[in-house]
Formats: C-alpha cells, sequence, structure tokens
C-alpha cells in the first residue's frame, strides 16, 4: 500500500535520498522514482514501503503527490561532474577517429567522378556534373541528420527510397561522408548494399567516360 512521506534529503549527483515516515527513514535510489521530473528535497512523495535482502527500509515505486506524467528520463543516473567533463572530449575524439578512417575512402572513391567532371569541363566546358555532385552532398547530408534526428525523437523517417534516389543523382559523396561521422545507416546491409551498388554505377559510368568516351555502355545498351 502507498503512504505518505517526505524526502528529507537527496543528492541529484548520486540519484539516491531518504524519506522519512511514521519515524522512521526509507532509502530510495533514482530507479525507483516515477513521474515527469526528478524528487526535490523537502517535498512530500507517495511510495511503496519495502525492505531489501538486509532487512533495511527501501522505499519503491516513488511519486509526487502531484499528478504527473512518467517518463523513463526521469530513471536515468545522473552524469557525475567529471564524466559530464569528460563526455564532450571523448565525442570529439570518436568523431576525429570516424573522420580519419573516412577521409582515404572518400578520397579514392572520388578519384575517377573527379577526374570525369574535370575532363568534361575542360574539353567541353560542361559544369553541370560538378555541380550536381555539391548540391546534391548538400542535400544528402541534410536528408541523413534529419533521418537520424528523427529516429532518435520517433518521429516520421525518411524513406530510404527517397535516400538512395538523392544519392543516385550525385549525392553519394555527402552520403557516405555524413554516415560514418553522423553513424547512421552503416550497420543495415541492406541498405548498404543499394548504396555501395549506386557509388559502383557512378565509377562505371565515369571510367566510361574517360576511356571509351562513352561508347562502351552506349554498346551494351544498345545490345540490351
Amino acid at each position: 500500500m502507498e503512504q505518505h512521506g517526505i524526502l528529507r534529503s537527496w543528492n541529484g549527483n548520486k540519484g539516491f535520498g531518504f524519506i522519512h515516515a511514521d519515524n522512521s527513514d526509507y532509502f530510495v535510489h533514482i530507479s525507483n522514482v516515477h513521474g515527469e521530473r526528478r524528487p526535490q528535497q523537502g517535498e512530500r512523495v507517495y511510495f511503496v514501503a519495502s525492505k531489501d535482502e538486509k532487512g533495511r527500509l527501501r522505499a519503491q515505486h516513488v511519486r509526487s503527490t502531484e499528478p504527473s506524467i512518467d517518463r523513463p528520463a526521469t530513471r536515468r543516473k545522473p552524469q557525475s561532474m567529471s564524466e559530464a567533463g569528460t563526455a564532450p572530449h571523448r565525442q570529439h575524439l570518436h568523431t576525429s577517429i570516424r573522420l580519419k578512417k573516412t577521409l582515404p575512402l572518400l578520397v579514392i572513391t572520388c578519384i575517377i567522378p573527379a577526374m570525369g567532371t574535370w575532363q568534361a569541363f575542360s574539353h567541353n566546358a560542361v559544369l553541370w556534373p560538378l555541380l550536381f555532385y555539391v548540391c546534391m552532398s548538400v542535400f544528402s547530408v541534410l536528408q541523413l541528420w534529419c533521418d537520424k534526428h528523427n529516429a532518435q525523437n520517433g518521429a516520421w523517417r525518411i524513406p530510404e527510397k527517397q535516400l538512395h534516389a538523392v544519392e543516385l543523382f550525385g549525392g553519394w559523396p555527402g552520403a557516405l561522408l555524413a554516415q560514418q561521422l553522423l553513424r547512421h545507416k552503416t550497420k543495415k546491409t541492406s541498405y548498404q548494399a543499394v548504396f555501395w551498388l549506386i557509388i559502383l554505377v557512378h565509377q562505371v559510368y565515369w571510367l566510361d567516360q574517360l576511356g571509351f568516351a562513352g561508347q562502351l555502355l552506349h554498346g551494351i545498351l544498345n545490345a540490351l
């Protein structure tokens, strides 16, 4: 049965405290707190009295006397000051490592398309392939960022067909960079298979333009 008590002490950094009720003190841990916010020292609460395996008094199912919506985030243990200080540093370090691993792969996959777009510009003053790659890559980065943000917040996801369409029309360099830096879509095999097929299509197209003036693919398509 629930009973009333007063939260006489509370350590916000460590996530525990004591509820005073019936001339006794009940230990309460943040994992047993329910509601839309963390408890505050001195407030009245409802709780269910129990004991641990050593017979010590504990409070379970602790909630405010005011009606509220339960949020799981309330029960997350707060970071200590040292952990909070090192978290941004660790995140920056991991991002730097991923960037160092991704840049060589990005450069390798972009060599042939870059040579092809340069040839198209220098020989025929055609600039649209380069503009397509730049604009669509930026669009692809924004798409992946929005899709990850929506996934984390339970919002409407961007269809994979739309992501692949932007990659096919030149956005794959930006998608490759964004996938690694955001750690998004990198472990989904079906998505990666289509993504790398798109990259292969671009490599073959520009190889044909560079080595065969576009005649090889033209002949294959005519034969089909």
